[in-house]
């Protein structure tokens, strides 16, 4: 009987949506938030996005995926600065930041290490030097958005933000505190990685999400972040079955902070995406269409910092719900439980390892190598 109601209600939303959702693209564009894109590019978008919530009410879950439509539409988003876009033979690294000047230093610089030629920042209003140091930067290109963040209205501005620069190129959707990193890698700069998808005809790759920690205590004071935060759990890594749409993948759970906290937080991601005609980044782990999710090899890890000292009165704010953030699960409160009541918190065990270079990935058996 629930199932049933639930689908009734899934479609009458569908049916409503079919018409809301044209009509709010349509007002965008003509007040100008959306005039920048092409004809039959905003056609794509609006008929993408429609495809993506009739796959979404068929499914009867994850209805959340229209805020990510209402905010593609609706957000003022302010465009500091923009060059024109690079080669297409290397990504654009695109992602929403506020107040983590320290963390957005150390990503900018091992991404051009990499080869990377332009990034795409959309800023939420920081006020600690990010905003400013960001609009010094040559290959940065900045916008700014003051609306409140939440996790799917980010994907809307991520969205947002690669519409600018148009389908049919490559992309790296990251956060902050993330660094993608590939076996290989001191020898081979993403353009290697994107001519490997193309031979091997991949559309995006996947990754896992590996937690980096101190010697000492979680949030231990430091001056350089690879530097200390070098240990990582090679070895408590699982796969399991989830239904994302209509469509069934595995993806990643594991590692220190289910070890230590019983939280069995998502590790899997696609970082790197080929933004065909009608791809959507609907979902921080995720892109749709999600027919491509289980063909998708996992390449690649993505060292995580977050536990560094600046996090903490942060993370304490969100686990007592007075930051504004909703703390989904109460992911933050288990952070805080364990920091609070394990006396000597310390993430390292007998099986951590040293993340030295690239080559530390091959310790994990879910990273496979890429033949270059």
């Amino acid at each position: 009987m629930i199932l049933f109601v639930r689908h009734i209600v899934y479609t009458i939303c569908y049916y409503l949506y079919v018409i809301v959702i044209p009509a709010i693209y349509n007002r965008a564009y003509k007040k100008g938030e959306l005039q920048y894109l092409s004809a039959s590019d905003f056609a794509i978008w609006k008929k993408s996005m429609i495809n993506l919530l009739k796959e979404c009410c068929k499914a009867g879950n994850n209805f959340r995926v229209w805020k990510v439509m209402y905010t593609f539409a609706l957000s003022k988003i302010d465009v500091i600065c923009k060059a024109e876009a690079s080669s297409k033979d290397t990504p654009i690294v695109v992602l929403c930041v506020k107040n983590d000047l320290e963390r957005i230093k150390m990503l900018v610089e091992h991404y051009r290490a990499l080869g990377v030629e332009k990034f795409a920042f959309m800023d939420n209003g920081s006020d600690d030097g990010t905003f400013e140091w960001l609009l010094e930067q040559p290959d940065i290109d900045l916008y700014r958005c003051f609306e409140k963040y939440q996790s799917m209205v980010k994907e809307g501005w991520m969205n947002r933000i690669i519409s600018y620069y148009g389908f049919d190129r490559w992309y790296i959707l990251t956060d902050s505190d993330e660094l993608v990193v590939y076996v290989g890698m001191e020898e081979h700069p993403l353009k290697d990685v994107v001519n490997f998808a193309r031979r091997n005809r991949i559309r995006r790759i996947k990754g896992l999400t590996i937690d980096m920690y101190a010697e000492g205590s979680p949030f231990a004071k430091t001056e350089d972040i690879r530097r200390d935060y070098k240990w990582m759990d090679v070895d408590t890594y699982f796969e399991e079955d989830v239904v994302t749409g209509q469509q069934v993948y595995k993806r990643f759970l594991g590692g220190p902070r289910q070890r230590l906290m019983s939280s069995n937080v998502v590790l899997s991601k696609y970082p790197l995406v080929y933004f065909a005609k009608g791809t959507i980044s609907d979902n921080a782990h995720f892109q749709y269409p999600h027919t491509l999710l289980p063909s998708s090899p996992c390449y690649f890890g993505i060292l995580h910092f977050k536990f560094i000292d600046k996090d903490l009165k942060e993370y304490k704010r969100r686990a007592q719900n007075d930051s504004g953030f909703v703390d989904k699960g109460g992911l933050y409160r288990k952070y805080m439980d364990y920091i609070d009541n394990s006396g000597d918190a310390n993430f390292m065990y007998e099986e951590s390892v040293e993340y030295k270079d690239s080559h530390t990935l091959e310790k994990i058996d879910f990273i496979k190598i890429m033949d270059f």
